[in-house]
């Protein structure tokens, strides 16, 4: 098999299991195992595959074909343009949740230009693969930064990636917020479980290779919600701020729940116009 026949191959048997995307994921399948670019496929279309270069593609097409995430095959999701380590103890980073960086960035250097020189203290909770708290470290390294999670191995991830990105973040091991109850912080972020039972159910097969703790938020989707609209005001300082990223359906339901408690909402949509980021004050 050269190169030209095993992108062919692979699209093909991507295609015959409804793979979306076949040869985007074929090529770069195929780029791995060469150690190349994808450009470089095409450049080198007559180079013929060692049998074991043969035999890792095969393996890594029929792992595709099963419906197994490229991210975790390929053990690598960009993020904020960082390059991050992920794999099944982990939920896959989403372009979407850049909005929630953008905007934390915005208001840290919306301080500083008024002159507020102070040490920030941010956490991330449900942090998985640490995407979002070493965004945080490596974007506006003044700040410090913590990461939390329920899952033991989700914050293994998150500290070999801390590693390999060079930052400072402090992580915590514990359920929802109490590894940081007791203090007070001046920025909260969370992307956190937020999918209903019945979406979850009618989701693309790739979703259910993911932690589902990662998704599912009740039967509505709301319960991180509510119990976070009941705990922040005894966690943020008086100036502090809560950036949640939220469903498309649910801005509405989120901001009530924050506003009776006496919370100001506002709502920012995602490039397609979705609604997708809270901040709460």
């Amino acid at each position: 098999m050269n190169v030209l026949e095993g992108m062919h191959w692979g699209e093909a048997r991507l295609l015959e299991k409804g793979i979306d995307n076949a040869r985007f994921d074929a090529d770069l399948l195929l780029a791995r195992v060469l150690h190349v670019s994808r450009d470089r496929l095409y450049l080198d279309c007559d180079l013929n595959l060692s049998e074991q270069e043969e035999a890792n593609y095969r393996e890594s097409i029929l792992r595709r074909a099963d419906h197994e995430p490229l991210q975790y095959i390929l053990k690598r999701q960009e993020f904020m343009g960082l390059a991050f380590y992920v794999d099944q103890r982990v939920l896959i980073p989403r372009a979407d949740s850049e909005l929630l960086i953008e905007k934390w960035l915005e208001l840290v250097m919306a301080e500083e230009e008024q002159g507020q020189d102070r040490l920030i203290k941010a956490v991330d909770l449900c942090t998985g693969s640490g995407a979002l708290a070493i965004s945080m470290a490596h974007y506006y390294p003044k700040a410090q930064v913590f990461g939390t999670d329920l899952s033991q191995d989700a914050l293994d991830v998150a500290r070999e990636n801390a590693v390999r990105l060079g930052v400072s973040v402090q992580w915590r091991h514990g359920d929802f917020v109490k590894p940081i109850q007791g203090e007070r912080w001046d920025y909260i972020v969370t992307n956190p479980p937020y999918v209903t039972v019945q979406e979850y159910g009618q989701c693309a097969l790739e979703i259910f290779r993911e932690p589902s703790m990662a998704f599912l938020g009740g039967q509505d989707g709301l319960d991180f919600y509510r119990s976070l609209s009941e705990e922040t005001r005894s966690l943020l300082n008086p100036q502090g701020k809560l950036l949640m990223e939220i469903g498309w359906n649910q801005a509405d339901a989120v901001c009530e729940l924050f506003r009776m408690k006496g919370f100001e909402t506002q709502v920012f949509p995602d490039l397609a116009g979705r609604d997708r980021v809270i901040i709460a004050r």
